[in-house]
């Protein structure tokens, strides 16, 4: 419904009712604040969690980066091997030593950049979990946040229920509303009879008859429609 609605349903019954409508302008209520206060938390919630987005990407991109090196580390200190089985065959001894002495610093580095590249896939992984987790929770508020909503929308739809249902206005607006009924009601009745006693030329009272008999007739025909009724 809304405020506006509400606002639309309480003139409504104001006017069946008959009540002014010089009322103040509602102030902010308690469930407006809330609802403000839940989006402005939402949005910090969807900042956090594209910071952490970006920074989950940069991990992800470093752990690929190492990963890469290490990968071409291994790859070089076959090559090395192998190069120096060939020299070392062909008779060219430096070379092969030379060879051997760069595979031998290759063995030793290999053990430390795996260890990184390990380190640095175990921090993806768990960022990439965080972020995920973070991205469902995020989801979850703005479904609350919709409900909240929606919730607010009933809580005023209610107060303008509470505030346009009071049971003592009620009874007051339905006792006038049954008198001026039979106000009209005896009114038309009174007329009825009077109107019977003036065109039935058959009732024994003439046109010269008492003014005060005739009264007592039209009390008493009166009295006769009311009972009927």
């Amino acid at each position: 419904m809304g405020e506006r609605g509400g606002r639309a349903t309480l003139a409504g019954w104001n006017w069946l009712w008959g009540i002014s409508e010089e009322i103040a302008e509602p102030e902010r209520d308690e469930d407006e604040d809330a609802i403000a206060t839940a989006e402005a938390s939402l949005k910090k919630m969807q900042q956090s969690v594209s910071q952490l987005a970006e920074a989950t990407n940069q991990q992800y991109a470093t752990y690929q980066r190492e990963k890469r090196v290490y990968l071409y580390k291994v790859g070089a200190l076959k090559r090395a091997e192998e190069s120096a089985i060939k020299a070392e065959q062909e008779g060219r001894h430096a070379d092969a030593e030379t060879a051997i002495s760069s595979a031998i610093h290759l063995e030793q580095l290999l053990p430390k950049l795996e260890a990184q590249v390990e380190q640095a896939e175990k921090l993806s992984k768990a960022s990439l979990a965080k972020l995920r987790q973070e991205r469902a929770r995020l989801e979850s508020y703005k479904s609350d946040l919709q409900a909240l909503k929606n919730l607010t929308e009933v809580n005023e739809a209610l107060s303008a229920i509470a505030e346009t249902h009071n049971e003592q206005d009620m009874d007051s607006a339905r006792a006038q509303f049954e008198e001026a009924k039979n106000s009209v009601h005896t009114r038309y009745l009174e007329k009825r009879a009077y109107v019977e006693l003036s065109v039935n030329p058959a009732d024994p009272l003439g046109a010269d008859i008492d003014p005060m008999a005739q009264q007592q007739e039209i009390a008493r025909r009166l009295k006769i429609l009311k009972e009927q009724k």
